[in-house]
């Protein structure tokens, strides 16, 4: 028998800066039919799973690791090593990847078994979608490199987005330039590198525009990843020559009033995507602008039905491994290590006080 203690960090649903430590006994003796248990290895953090909390209620993302009525688990992208397994094809020692809670140790119930992966199916996860509930088995991913986990940890997932979302606009974009609030976000930077480097595979001629803060208007424009970048104070100066399509990273309502206001006519279109403002008090209307929500693990499943999973993660695998060698002069990896350290990322990060050029790896021993 193996008796482990899982350290979780429990996030008040209500108010999302109040957090607790708590610690869960678990035994491998309490393992039912196919559940395995799973300790963390390693996650990244930044503002993307900020907008895992602060849309928790909105989107579903506290379904996916449940805790004690009020309270939820905020998902992690990360490393996972399987501790113990009760599942004939998962064996012990098999390292992964994947959606986990910020805690410890979790256990899930394996289904869906294939050699690329598996998923957790467990009655308990209340997921949104199944591609949040995958775990890629490490020794045959082709987008795994064990030099450059951080990268993994950090951008993986949220390149995944701006995959997708690079995709989507080349299906429905009619030619206008591109707008990206909260530029130094993450999944922002990887759009826009995918927007700007297939302009002339797709014989396009828009703008690949970054919006951000101007203490971040340095660091963006060092990225090389958009065609130009505004601080938010110099909407204004944008051209009125030309279409514009939002790409809101950000859900601050003020800042799309304001460049509508600025643009008037010529902002045709805007996609809300992700929540980095949570403490934005004025939301977006989604009805008034007009706005339509773009939910990616939507769009990963249409196209791994339509392209196959293996040429999936082969082209993703591609286009992830063509951003990473174009920016990694713009971040450096930074360790934190034990719940007190993890509670403070968060804390920095909800308040904005966290490096956005650090890749965070996190541990929690």
């Amino acid at each position: 028998m193996t008796t482990v203690t899982s350290t979780q960090i429990w996030v008040k649903q209500d108010k999302i800066d109040s957090t607790q430590v708590v610690d869960k006994t678990m035994s491998t003796n309490d393992l039912a039919e196919d559940e395995v248990l799973l300790k963390t290895d390693s996650f990244g953090f930044s503002a993307n799973n900020i907008t895992y909390a602060a849309l928790g209620f909105t989107m579903g993302y506290w379904g996916f690791f449940p805790a004690d009525e009020g309270y939820g688990i905020v998902p992690v992208w990360g490393f996972a090593t399987v501790v113990a397994s009760n599942h004939a094809d998962i064996k012990a020692g098999e390292k992964v990847f994947g959606y986990l809670p910020m805690a410890s140790h979790w256990v899930i119930k394996a289904g869906k078994v294939a050699p690329h992966g598996f998923s957790d199916i467990h009655e308990n996860r209340k997921s949104i979608s199944p591609v949040y509930d995958q775990y890629l088995r490490c020794a045959v991913d082709p987008g795994y490199d064990e030099s450059r986990e951080a990268w993994q940890l950090n951008f993986r997932p949220l390149y995944m987005t701006s995959f997708v979302l690079d995709d989507f606009v080349d299906e429905f974009s009619k030619g206008e330039s591109l707008l990206l609030s909260s530029a130094s976000s993450k999944t922002a930077l990887g759009t826009a590198q995918l927007l700007k480097d297939q302009k002339v595979h797709r014989h396009a001629n828009y703008q690949v525009i970054g919006l951000t803060s101007a203490s971040n208007v340095d660091m963006v424009k060092a990225s090389g990843c958009y065609d130009h970048v505004f601080s938010y104070d110099d909407v204004e100066t944008l051209s009125k020559d030309q279409q514009y399509w939002l790409l809101d990273f950000a859900a601050n309502g003020a800042l799309i009033t304001s460049l509508g206001d600025a643009l008037g006519d010529k902002l045709s279109k805007v996609t809300l995507i992700g929540a980095t403002d949570w403490k934005a008090e004025q939301k977006p209307n989604k009805k008034a602008l007009d706005a339509e929500i773009f939910f990616a693990p939507a769009r990963v499943k249409q196209r791994q039905q339509e392209w196959g999973h293996e040429a999936f993660l082969a082209k993703y695998a591609k286009a992830w491994k063509g951003f990473a060698g174009k920016v990694q002069d713009t971040f450096f990896e930074q360790e934190h290590t034990g719940s007190q350290q993890i509670v403070a990322l968060y804390s920095d990060t909800l308040n904005g006080t966290a490096d956005t050029k650090a890749l965070n790896v996190v541990r929690f021993e």
